[in-house]
């Protein structure tokens, strides 16, 4: 069950286009329509949530067709490079201030919106869906996940650090405002796809030599297959572990939306930082959560996953939460935060995605089919909704406490929300995940079982559920 390094290594590189593209929507798009493009906070709210809520359609389509289509580059593959070219052109165009009446930018930019999400939703599922099959082991599949962590946090620091170094080098050269913000999202676009198609093209494991295309097998994308998929999640959502990560993670990823998308407005108007400043910042927060890693993996391996996401979401919303009273005024005090949502940040994205892997075997022992596509298309799910709440709140929360796009100074109310979206949401997000992950029942002391039931349904033996109660 053990993997090569370059398997690894291969695997973890595809991690860097999914959080590059994530974190540069989330950090920047809502900041780029309202300070660049002149779209108002509410509409542009409305403009990523709507894409979000059409990520949430696409990726469980992708993760259905990926359980269900045979080539010769196995199942999840082909899904990475198809998207890798299409993502790169829509994420540049996206990032083009173009000049037009007010109601067509909103039209242009809902559009690219959409087509960002479809493009992110073709690979996103599968890629994640890929790591499950590549290794059924409990442990190694946190070390997988590592290596796909520390790529998303270099993904990260492209999504978040280098745009505002970017902007202000070129800006330094002579070159527009949007025409800055052009190249940074070519910039994300480019390297995103190359790592896509180096992910897809490296790893060999999941290839079928000699494979023959069956000229009779049914069509896959048909509507009543589509509608099928769509109501077996009802099914899938009973299952105990999977209620527990998809509520928790719908609630980490809006604490997560709302800190990344609010902190460029706290440190650009509370603190009046210079865009440098502000790359130190996020270059800092990227750092922190790179060295972070081999401490989460190490932690989860002496005690459990739940234990080492448990504990850590507990430390970074308790501090957060804390720190929004105390008041954050300096630089110091702003990397410090960092730090601290960085712990959080990283026990969720190295950890919930191993766990998710987990209950694939779960539901597979519940179900007797092998769905790892659908299960954590339902979690991509839970995180398109998130982040679709999250940007839709913040909008309408600034907007309501009287953000005005024009002005260097906001208004006090403004101020004092940002501050609050800043840190006292995101804490107690955190807090409420926590406390809701206690109850997850898979760990290192049940998944054996799991795992060992699983074989003999694959053996064709009978497998009695109540063996089971505790976890399901």
């Amino acid at each position: 069950m053990k993997l090569r390094f370059r398997t690894k290594l291969s695997y973890g590189i595809g991690g860097l286009a999914d959080n590059a593209l994530f974190t540069l929507i989330e950090t920047f798009l809502l900041f780029f329509l309202t300070t660049v493009v002149g779209i108002k906070p509410a509409t542009a709210g409305l403009i990523l949530a709507l894409g979000c809520i059409w990520e949430a359609i696409c990726g469980p389509i992708s993760g259905f067709l990926s359980d269900n289509i045979e080539t010769r580059f196995g199942k999840r593959k082909p899904f990475l490079m198809a998207a890798a070219i299409p993502a790169a052109v829509v994420t540049a165009l996206l990032f083009t201030a173009i000049e037009m009446p007010y109601t067509l930018k909103v039209l242009y930019y809902g559009l690219m919106t959409i087509l960002f999400w479809w493009c992110f939703a073709i690979f996103f599922v599968p890629y994640m869906t890929w790591g499950s099959e590549l290794t059924e082991d409990y442990h190694e599949r946190t070390v997988l996940r590592s290596y796909a962590y520390v790529f998303n946090q270099l993904g990260k620091g492209l999504g978040t650090v280098m745009p505002t170094i970017l902007v202000a080098a070129l800006m330094g050269i002579g070159f527009t405002l949007a025409a800055s913000w052009s190249a940074v999202g070519i910039t994300v676009g480019t390297a995103s796809c190359a790592a896509l198609l180096i992910c897809a093209l490296t790893i060999k494991e999941s290839d079928v030599p000699g494979f023959v295309k069956d000229p009779n097998k049914p069509k896959v994308l048909t509507f009543h297959n589509i509608r099928k998929m769509f109501s077996s999640y009802g099914t899938i959502i009973k299952l105990r572990p999977i209620r527990y990560l998809i509520g928790g993670s719908l609630i980490y990823l809006v604490a997560n939306t709302v800190f990344l998308s609010d902190m460029v407005y706290y440190y650009t108007y509370n603190m009046a930082l210079s865009a440098v400043e502000i790359s130190g910042i996020t270059l800092f927060m990227t750092v922190f959560g790179i060295a972070m890693t081999p401490f989460v993996a190490k932690l989860a391996e002496k005690t459990d996953k739940k234990a080492a996401f448990v504990g850590g979401l507990v430390a970074s919303g308790s501090i957060l939460v804390v720190a929004r009273f105390a008041g954050i005024e300096t630089i110091l005090g702003a990397c410090i935060v960092s730090a601290v949502f960085s712990v959080g940040n990283t026990c969720y994205w190295q950890l919930m995605p191993s766990m998710i892997y987990d209950v694939c075997e779960a539901e597979e022992l519940a179900s007797g089919k092998q769905r790892s596509g659908e299960v954590i298309s339902l979690q991509a799910l839970s995180e398109s909704l998130s982040a679709a709440i999250g940007v839709q709140l913040l909008g309408i929360i600034l907007q309501q406490a009287g953000f005005a796009d024009a002005a260097v100074v906001q208004p006090a109310s403004a101020l004092t929300w940002i501050s609050n979206s800043y840190c006292l949401i995101p804490g107690l997000c955190m807090l409420a995940v926590a406390l809701i992950l206690t109850r997850y029942p898979i760990n290192r002391r049940t998944y054996p079982r799991i795992l060992e039931g699983v074989e003999k349904r694959r053996r064709g033996e009978p497998v009695d559920l109540n063996d089971y109660k505790d976890i399901f």
